[in-house]
């Protein structure tokens, strides 16, 4: 039984899965930077700021 030919099948697949994701990702982030940029607060969306100086800021509202 000979399974070279059947690991060569899965690299050979496993090769063309991952460039075709790397495009698809590549075109997913050229989209998202073409799009309108909203102005928004200057504070950031997703994470707390850490200051080292002083007190951390509150959370905003609705974030977990």
């Amino acid at each position: 039984m000979d399974l070279v030919p059947y690991l060569s099948a899965v690299v050979l697949v496993a090769t063309i899965a991952t460039l075709v994701l790397a495009v698809l990702s590549y075109a997913a982030f050229k989209l998202r930077g073409k799009r309108k940029p909203r102005v928004e607060a200057a504070r950031p969306i997703y994470f707390r700021r850490i200051r080292l100086d002083g007190p951390a800021q509150p959370p905003r509202e609705g974030a977990s």
